[in-house]
């Protein structure tokens, strides 16, 4: 029994150096990934933002030329008010369709 112990005490005596150094570029390593990860993140978040800023522009402009054909007493043809509802046209829900394929891809 005391052999065993010794061999063991002997051996962690050889390798502690070893394995403290093996543990450490462990987590060096854990470190450049999860940089990397966040930095991966982080690119595709400035991009989401980008093409919402983009499209939330498009939407407020096209706004304001429905507002502005309002104002000048020109209404739109393909979309009618019955009873409360409106209905879209196909045109629209293609462009609606294509706008969130472009924020969400």
């Amino acid at each position: 029994m005391e052999q065993v112990l010794h061999l063991l005490y002997s051996w962690y005596m050889l390798y502690t150096n070893e394995l403290m150094l093996g543990i450490l570029v462990c987590m060096l390593l854990l470190m450049i990934v999860a940089l990397a990860v966040v930095r991966r993140c982080r690119k595709q978040i400035r991009d989401l933002a980008e093409k919402t800023k983009e499209m939330t522009k498009l939407a407020l402009s096209r706004n304001s030329e429905n507002t502005q054909r309002e104002k000048n007493g020109i209404r739109i043809g393909t979309e009618e008010n019955i009873s409360g509802k409106t209905l879209v046209s196909p045109q629209n829900e293609e462009i609606f369709g294509s706008v969130i394929q472009e924020i969400f891809p």
